[in-house]
């Protein structure tokens, strides 16, 4: 019987990368739209940018210390290789962080910026007015988030010995789950600001998070059709989740809670400002409740997706 191998620091890992991800590609999105040469949703880039280099960073140190010898994982680094899906992985990672990185600085206020360099004792010439470039960063960022959102279920894909990883579904049901969850997390943020909740901005992040729910939702469907029309190996790897040990957890945890009781609260918000053009509902515990259920949907769809991936196997 196959075992365990790839424990909860991979699924903390493919989780907090997706998570990244996702909040910096709305935010950049944010950035990206403008209204009279403003942008848009100026509250939702600034909290993105705040918010989104440290989870990838978390998952990366969660990563170097799944490998055993954590020393050594400066060699992922010193040869590139087009056919490993690892050390493409590390490349993107590496890239990614620097830019969320450096987005975080040019939505840093002036104060708290010259504040931090002096408190870090950080080189002079790094106290300097980044604004300009946000919208560069937005445009440079939407490639990269795309691809660490993407690369979390490439890992597991190329894994070929695992017949319910063995499909290119699975990466696209992560990069729609991380944009999702990224959207989670800034609702999350408006919504304990103790501000007056911004009605145009929540309006823009339930319209976006019911798409990529519902994308997500119609990429699960394929992905359990597409396992039953194929070999028995994969179907016997589906029964993992269709009566095996992960089925309540799959349906009742992460398509139950996870993915339609916060699709259902999101619409319940909104569809009165699209039906009949009365204003936004401004239920700050609705909101908070559907956005840590979207987390939540995330984290769960990667544990089961790891740990029952590993269960599977061609030889079954």
């Amino acid at each position: 019987m196959p075992k365990i191998e790839w424990g909860i620091l991979i699924v903390n890992y493919l989780f907090l990368g997706g998570l990244s991800a996702g909040i910096y590609f709305i935010a950049a999105l944010a950035t990206y739209l403008q209204e009279k040469d403003e942008t848009a949703y100026a509250r939702i880039a600034r909290y993105g940018a705040m918010m989104a280099p440290w989870p990838v960073a978390l998952g990366s140190l969660l990563l170097i210390f799944d490998l055993g010898n954590w020393w050594r994982f400066y060699k992922l680094f010193v040869h590139f290789r087009w056919q490993s899906p690892m050390s493409i992985g590390s490349w993107l990672l590496l890239l990614f962080t620097a830019l969320t990185l450096v987005n975080f600085w040019a939505w840093l206020p002036e104060e708290r910026r010259t504040a931090l360099v002096a408190r870090l004792r950080l080189p002079r010439w790094l106290d300097r007015d980044l604004a300009g470039s946000r919208r560069l960063l937005a445009a440079a960022g939407f490639p990269l988030s795309v691809g660490v959102a993407i690369y979390t279920g490439v890992l597991l894909g190329a894994v070929q010995a695992r017949p319910f990883w063995n499909t290119n579904l699975v990466a696209q049901m992560f990069l729609f789950s991380a944009l999702s969850t990224g959207c989670g997390v800034l609702i999350l943020a408006l919504s304990l600001n103790r501000k007056r909740l911004d009605a145009t901005q929540l309006r823009f992040l339930y319209t976006l998070d019911i798409c990529l729910i519902t994308l997500e939702f119609f990429i699960v469907l394929p992905y359990l059709l597409h396992g039953e029309l194929s070999v028995e190996a994969v179907r016997n790897s589906l029964a993992l989740i269709l009566g095996g040990p992960y089925t309540l957890v799959f349906w009742l945890l992460f398509m139950g809670t996870g993915l339609l009781v916060p699709l259902a609260i999101e619409v319940w918000e909104i569809a009165p400002a699209l039906g009949s053009g009365a204003p936004l509902h401004h239920n700050r515990r609705l909101a908070a409740l559907a956005a840590v259920l979207v987390v939540c949907g995330g984290y769960l769809l990667r544990y089961i997706f790891v740990y029952a991936g590993q269960l599977s196997s061609f030889s079954r």
